[in-house]
């Protein structure tokens, strides 16, 4: 479960979105049945229970107004000689990890997912800070990093930089290549023409040699199966 939720911080919130609105659905059936003994404030909270989960959810993935200010794509990597600012637009607020907080960066690719990240464990936890003109849920609950594993999903601005920025600035030689373990042998290939616009489909044979971790630092020599061991999986 608590991997599920680094993974997946929302569910912080939909949890008890979902609480409330199903209590609220509890209500409502209860107070149909029994409408004669049903005050009119009691009809009121009722209402509360379900509609203020219904609009947060709606705020919160799709925003009560325009936000020009957040990047399509979402967070970003900001690296200088001090550390990694990570910007994470969903909570409007930016993490600052110190290099010499750094213990391990971990490259994960899982087949079942439709991403890469980075898994970083750090001895010192990030400082957030929050962005001017936050979304309205963020103001009220600003995000606060608890947890000494941090997971940075492929789709981040900058985040194929960080090998070679961890050789610069950590000063430990990265033996590490990108590569996509879906793809080892290619089988087929096709191109498709419309007008001036070219597709190509192809098919691959997975790659036989797959290992879904790659250790790309640590700063006591550890490796993979080393951390695995110590936390009970990765």
């Amino acid at each position: 479960m608590k991997r599920i939720i680094e993974r997946n911080p929302v569910i912080i919130l939909a949890i008890p979105l979902i609480i409330f609105f199903l209590i609220g659905c509890a209500l409502l059936y209860f107070a149909v049945h029994k409408i004669e003994i049903i005050p009119f404030y009691g009809w009121i909270v009722i209402g509360a229970f379900i509609i203020i989960p219904l609009l947060l959810t709606y705020g919160y993935f799709f925003g009560f107004s325009p936000r020009s200010d957040v990047a399509p794509n979402g967070n970003q990597l900001i690296f200088n000689s001090d550390g990694i600012n990570f910007e994470r637009a969903l909570f409007d607020c930016s993490c600052f990890i110190k290099w010499n907080s750094i213990d391990t960066i971990i490259y994960s690719d899982s087949r079942n997912e439709d991403y890469a990240e980075y898994i970083i464990f750090v001895n010192e936890l990030p400082i957030c800070t929050q962005k001017e003109n936050p979304w309205r849920l963020n103001r009220l609950f600003p995000f606060k990093q608890k947890n000494f594993k941090i997971r940075i999903k492929s789709d981040a601005i900058g985040f194929k930089a960080l090998p070679d920025l961890v050789e610069k600035y950590l000063r430990s030689k990265v033996d590490f290549e990108f590569k996509d373990s879906r793809k080892g042998a290619l089988i087929d290939s096709k191109t498709f023409m419309k007008g001036n616009t070219h597709t190509v489909i192809e098919k691959w044979k997975p790659a036989s040699n797959y290992e879904p971790f790659e250790m790309i630092f640590d700063k006591y020599s550890r490796t993979v199966h080393d951390i695995e061991k110590r936390d009970g999986g990765i």
